[in-house]
């Protein structure tokens, strides 16, 4: 065989490798399928969302948009996109970039260090999110305390808050676990914000209070076009009016 018939086989062999491999990678996404979303959805609920960050990796979103099980399906997603002062989650553009593909109403949320400068973190987070041009309002995601007692992180909390809003013009609503609510913010001047709750033990007395929103009820759902266990959450009927962005 010449020169040029070498180079030729050689194309052709590039070119089917190719092809074999974008197969393989597109029945990688395709495989992510459950039968249902992994755990029982809470009663009297209608609105049911997700949580995901870089730990979800690559995601299918139209596998997630057009999952149905029992009657329910994804009405909202929120995507990690900052932590402390300086990380950025590196699948926060791809998430956001997917979600709109599919219209799918999105917001994001920052994982608040209280050792580190609340204004600094508000500031970086509010940067983020005029880039993303996110849906839904912005969610701060407090689940320590660091080195401050109940006093110092109200207070470091409250900065960020208020930093965040005289950027944004938006308040984000504060995420955290229910004791940690019970223990922190259910009693203190944050009392009025929004928030929504974690607790998976199949029941959530803090979802009664008229100003908690939002309620994540496992850690461990499944979702068509997500290899991994994810957050599943359900929302009550002001979901709409309170989370959506002017």
């Amino acid at each position: 065989m010449n020169l040029k018939g070498k180079f030729l086989s050689l194309i052709i062999l590039t070119i089917i490798c190719l092809f074999i491999w974008f197969l393989i990678q597109d029945r990688k996404k395709k495989s992510y399928m459950y039968f249902d979303f992994g755990e029982p959805i809470p009663e009297d609920y209608q609105i049911l969302g997700i949580d995901v960050s870089h730990h979800q990796g690559e995601i299918n979103w139209q596998d997630v948009d057009e999952m149905s099980a029992n009657g329910d399906s994804i009405h909202f997603v929120y995507l990690k996109a900052t932590e402390a002062t300086n990380f950025e989650d590196d699948q926060c553009f791809e998430n956001a970039v997917g979600a709109r593909s599919v219209d799918l109403p999105y917001g994001l949320y920052h994982f608040f260090c209280p050792d580190f400068s609340a204004r600094k973190q508000a500031l970086f987070f509010a940067n983020k999110c005029a880039m993303l041009n996110d849906t839904l309002r912005p969610m701060l995601d407090v689940e320590t305390n660091g080195k401050f007692g109940n006093s110092r992180l109200i207070d470091s909390v409250f900065v960020f808050m208020t930093v965040f809003e005289m950027q944004m013009n938006m308040r984000p609503i504060i995420y955290t676990f229910e004791s940690f609510y019970e223990d922190y913010f259910e009693n203190s001047y944050l009392k009025n914000d929004y928030f929504w709750i974690a607790n998976y033990n199949g029941e959530s007395d803090a979802i009664e209070n008229e100003n908690v929103i939002l309620w994540q009820f496992s850690e461990t759902g499944t979702v068509d076009g997500i290899a991994t266990k994810v957050d599943l959450n359900v929302a009550k009927q002001n979901f709409n009016e309170v989370m959506y962005q002017d």
